[in-house]
C-alpha cells in the first residue's frame, strides 16, 4: 500500500508545479502592465522593479497554490482513470477512498504550510509592497523646462517660463506661483535668470534678476506686500528623480497576522462596550434629571412611560443629548464595521488554505469521471470551480462588511458548500452509482421519442 501512496503522490507533483507555473504566469501578465507604467512614468531602475515584482508574488502565491492543487488533482486522477488504472485498483479490492487518501494528506500538509505563509510571510510582504508603491508614486522625474508651458510636477508650485535658452540654463520671463507650506500663495516675477540643479540633483535653484515678489500677509489678509529685487535665489527642494524609501509602523488589516488582528478585535470590543456604556449612562442621567425636574414642579412622582417614549421625549427636550447619542451611535457602527472587516481577514487566512483540501475532495471524483488527464480539462474545470469559489469569497466579504452575515459564513460558506458537494460526488463515485439520474425526463418526453432497447 505504501508503494501505491507514493505512486499517486508522484502523479500529483508534476501537474501541481505545471498548474502553479500557468497560474502565476496569468497573474503576472495582468500585473506586468502596472510595472510597465512604473518603468515608463517613473524611470525606475532594475533593482526596484525586481523588488516590486518579488513582493507582489506573495499575494499571488496565496491564490495560486489552492488552484494549482485543484489542477493537479483533476489532471492526475483524470490520467489514472483514462489509463484504466482506477478500474484495475478497484478490481484489486482498493477502494477509491484509499486512492484519494495520499492526495488528501498531501493537501493537508500544503494547507498547513499556507496557514504559516499567510500569517508570517504574506503580511510582511504586503506591508513592504505598500510602502514601496507609496514611495514610487511620490517619486517624480527630473523637471523638464519648456517654454510657455506651466510646470505642475512640483507639489505646491506652478512655474511658467517665457523663453528658455537650449544651449545654456538662461531663462527669461519667469513667473513662480508658490503655495508650498503657505495658506495664501505668493507670486515671484523676474525678467531673467538662470536655472540649475544642486549637486545631488534633488533641489532646483532659480538665480533670478530684476524682479518682484507679491504676497498677502497671512496674519492680516488686508495687507498686501510687494518687494522688488535685483538679485534673488529661490530654492525648490525635492524635485529630483531619486526614490526615497520610507518606513512606517502603521499596518492595514492585510498587513497583519491573525494574532495581531485578534488583538485589535479585543481592543475594539472593549472600546465598543465603553461606548455602549456611555450611551446608557447619558440616557439614564438625562432621564433622572427630567424626573427630578418633574417632581420639583408637580411635587409628585412622574407617571411611568415606555422606554422608547421616554428616550424620544428626552431627545426633543435635550438637543445636547441627541448630539451625544448620535455621535456615540456613529462610533459604535464604525467599530462594528472594523471588527467585521478584521474578522473577515482572520477567517480568510485559514479559509483559503483549507480550500486545498476541499479542492481534492471535489477534484478527485471529477477527474475520475472526466477520464481525461489533459491540460485543457484540468485547467478548464479548475478555472470554473475557482471562479465559483472566488465569487463566494467576494460576495461574502461584501455582505460581511455591510454586517448582513457573520464573518465566519462569509469566508467559509464556499468551503462548506463545495466541500459538501465534493464528498457527495466522492461517495457516489466510490459506490459506482450514477451521479445524475435522468429518469425524471421520461415524464416529460413523449413515449415515441424515448430510446428503447432492441
Amino acid at each position: 500500500m505504501k508503494i501505491l501512496y507514493v505512486y499517486i503522490f508522484k502523479e500529483h507533483v508534476g501537474p501541481f508545479f505545471f498548474g502553479l507555473f500557468v497560474i502565476f504566469f496569468i497573474l503576472i501578465m495582468d500585473f506586468i502592465l502596472e510595472l510597465l507604467n512604473l518603468v515608463i512614468g517613473k524611470g525606475l531602475n532594475a533593482f526596484v522593479i525586481f523588488q516590486v515584482f518579488v513582493l507582489n508574488l506573495a499575494w499571488m502565491a496565496a491564490l495560486a497554490v489552492p488552484m494549482a492543487v485543484l489542477v493537479s488533482t483533476l489532471m492526475a486522477f483524470g490520467r489514472l482513470s483514462q489509463d484504466n488504472e482506477i478500474t484495475a485498483l478497484k478490481a484489486s479490492g482498493v477502494s477509491l477512498y484509499r486512492v484519494v487518501t495520499p492526495a488528501v494528506v498531501a493537501s493537508a500538509i500544503v494547507a498547513f504550510g499556507m496557514v504559516i505563509f499567510n500569517n508570517q510571510v504574506l503580511p510582511e510582504a504586503n506591508h513592504q509592497a505598500r510602502l514601496l508603491m507609496a514611495d514610487i508614486h511620490q517619486k517624480r522625474p527630473t523637471v523638464n523646462l519648456k517654454e510657455n508651458v506651466f510646470i505642475d510636477e512640483i507639489p505646491g508650485y506652478h512655474i511658467l517660463i517665457r523663453k528658455v535658452d537650449p544651449r545654456s540654463s538662461d531663462v527669461e520671463g519667469i513667473t513662480i506661483y508658490d503655495q508650498k507650506n503657505r495658506r495664501l500663495p505668493r507670486t515671484i516675477i523676474a525678467e531673467e535668470g538662470k536655472v540649475e540643479f544642486s549637486p545631488d540633483g534633488n533641489t532646483l535653484i532659480f538665480r533670478l534678476s530684476n524682479g518682484e515678489i507679491h504676497e498677502t500677509d497671512e496674519e492680516d489678509p488686508n495687507k498686501y506686500r510687494r518687494v522688488s529685487f535685483n538679485k534673488q535665489i529661490i530654492y525648490i527642494r525635492d524635485v529630483g528623480d531619486k526614490l526615497v524609501r520610507t518606513a512606517s509602523e502603521y499596518r492595514t488589516d492585510r498587513e497583519k497576522s491573525a494574532p495581531q488582528m485578534l488583538k485589535d478585535i479585543r481592543q475594539l470590543e472593549a472600546s465598543l462596550k465603553v461606548s455602549q456604556s456611555q450611551m446608557i449612562k447619558a440616557v439614564n442621567l438625562a432621564l433622572s434629571r427630567e424626573f427630578e425636574r418633574k417632581r420639583d414642579i408637580h411635587s409628585k412622582d412622574l407617571p411611568s412611560i415606555e422606554k422608547d417614549e421616554a428616550v424620544q421625549y428626552l431627545i426633543k427636550r435635550n438637543r445636547n443629548l441627541f448630539s451625544q447619542l448620535s455621535s456615540e451611535g456613529q462610533n459604535i457602527n464604525s467599530q462594528k464595521r472594523q471588527i467585521n472587516s478584521l474578522l473577515v481577514e482572520v477567517h480568510k487566512k485559514y479559509a483559503l488554505p483549507a480550500a486545498c483540501v476541499v479542492f481534492i475532495l471535489v477534484g478527485a471524483p471529477l477527474g475520475v469521471m472526466a477520464r481525461k488527464g489533459g491540460m485543457a480539462v484540468g485547467l478548464g474545470l479548475s478555472l470554473g470551480f475557482f471562479v465559483l469559489y472566488w465569487a463566494f469569497l467576494i460576495g461574502g466579504e461584501e455582505l460581511a462588511d455591510r454586517q448582513l452575515i457573520p464573518a465566519f459564513w462569509a469566508m467559509w460558506s464556499a468551503n462548506i458548500l463545495i466541500g459538501g458537494a465534493g464528498i457527495y460526488i466522492l461517495i457516489r463515485s466510490a459506490k459506482e452509482a450514477t451521479f445524475i439520474s435522468w429518469k425524471w425526463t421520461e415524464k416529460i418526453i413523449p413515449k415515441k421519442f424515448r430510446k428503447t432497447e432492441e
